[in-house]
């Protein structure tokens, strides 16, 4: 039979000698500094994500391939509304998606894409 061994305080410290149950703390917020990381990322996704090309309200090429690669529901609303309300939107969002169809892993820009589409024609 194999003898035990008493490693004294290095075992209920853990592998690494760190405290038992220190990376779960840090997931599930247990200090004060991932308690702010936690409340920064909520405000971040209250406020909208800030795109890096939008810093008016126009619609240019680059903010509508921003917001069909990164955007969350709130941008994709909004530019769906524009879509709706100026041809010039949709005739953006055609020529962007078009300029990424041959991606085989840009489902967003074929969806977009169709969806422009079934708005000129209605």
């Amino acid at each position: 039979m194999y003898a035990r061994r008493n490693h004294g305080a290095a075992g209920a410290l853990g592998k690494r000698g760190g405290r038992a149950g220190r990376g779960a703390a840090k997931r599930r917020g247990g200090t004060d500094y991932y308690r702010r990381l936690v409340a920064l990322r909520r405000d971040r996704l209250r406020s909208g994500m800030e795109h890096r090309h939008l810093a008016h309200d126009a619609f240019t090429l680059a903010a509508i391939d921003d917001i069909i690669a990164r955007g969350r529901l709130a941008e994709w609303a909004a530019l769906r509304l524009a879509m709706a309300r100026d041809d010039a939107v949709r005739a953006k969002v055609r020529r962007i998606c078009e300029a990424n169809r041959g991606d085989a892993s840009a489902q967003r820009y074929r969806f977009w894409s169709h969806y422009a589409q079934g708005q000129a024609a209605a």
